[in-house]
């Protein structure tokens, strides 16, 4: 990796959320920096990765999904996004893994499907501003995306696509039709520690249809995550399940699960266990 990159996420490193905890830990306690660093690992792996990173938050004008072509932007129906302009440790994950390059297509597949999930669709012009890169830029970064297989929602070229999957969706696909971490790492832009959350995410999902936790509402509220999103989980588990049978991959996730949070339940009691639907 670029030396220059790897040094401005060390600088980074020191100013995140996680760094903060384990400085505390440091100062506070008399903690060693490997038991700090232990620490912090367990309190993620506990919360399933809900820690707070960076933020990096900002609210922007675009044009609205039902906003007409040919007619100038000015004229057309406007609406106010949230984005995610820095996500903290995972882009600083990225610039590590992949450079700068990928970085920054990373975070157009972001704003791009975080406005579109708002009602709202950014043009070229609205990515080059944000990302402080010319247009040509975009356009060249864009073009690799597709040529990867990603959904970019951008006005001017939304209308000939459809609503395509999320990309945590798309890495779970991927993963379940046998891509290795380092090809969904490449054709995806996210980091691998992002990548193995998606995937633990989705095993999650399985372990509850496994106690037959089946409504939308009850599995969105359990992983903590939106509706929609559950509901692209869903659609893959049966465009992967075999019949009446769970495929082995999926048997493979819930058995790491149950590893790593195991049932209170001795062996033999019964409980937790993988069936058929």
């Amino acid at each position: 990796m670029l030396h220059t990159s790897t040094s401005l996420y060390d600088r980074c490193m020191e100013k995140t959320p996680e760094q903060v905890f384990v400085n505390s830990l440091r100062r506070e306690f008399e903690l060693s920096p490997a038991a700090s660093t232990g620490i912090l690992e367990l309190a993620k792996r506990c919360l399933f990765g809900t820690m707070p990173s960076t933020l990096g938050k900002l609210r922007f004008l675009c044009a609205s999904k039902k906003a007409r072509h040919g007619r100038p932007l000015r004229e057309q129906d406007l609406i106010r996004v949230e984005l995610t302009l820095d996500d903290g440790v995972e882009d600083l994950d990225v610039l590590r893994e992949l450079g700068a390059s990928s970085l920054r297509q990373q975070r157009i597949l972001r704003l791009t499907e975080e406005t579109y999930q708002q009602g709202g669709l950014l043009t070229q012009e609205d990515l080059s501003r944000l990302l402080h890169v010319s247009d040509r830029t975009i356009r060249k970064d864009i073009a690799l995306l597709l040529a990867d297989g990603n959904t970019v929602h951008t006005r001017g070229y939304d209308h000939d696509i459809g609503r395509g999957l999320s990309h945590k969706a798309r890495i779970v696909d991927l993963y379940l039709g046998g891509r290795t971490y380092d090809e969904i790492i490449r054709l995806t832009r996210h980091s691998a520690f992002a990548i193995k959350r998606y995937v633990s995410t989705f095993g999650r999902l399985l372990l509850l249809l496994s106690h037959d936790i089946t409504e939308l509402t009850d599995l969105s509220r359990l992983l903590q995550q939106s509706e929609r999103l559950t509901g692209e989980y869903l659609d893959l588990f049966a465009k992967y399940k075999q019949g009446d049978h769970w495929p082995t991959s999926y048997v493979e996730l819930l058995e790491q699960l149950q590893a790593q949070y195991p049932s209170k339940k001795r062996a033999g009691q019964g409980g937790g266990g993988v069936h058929e639907n």
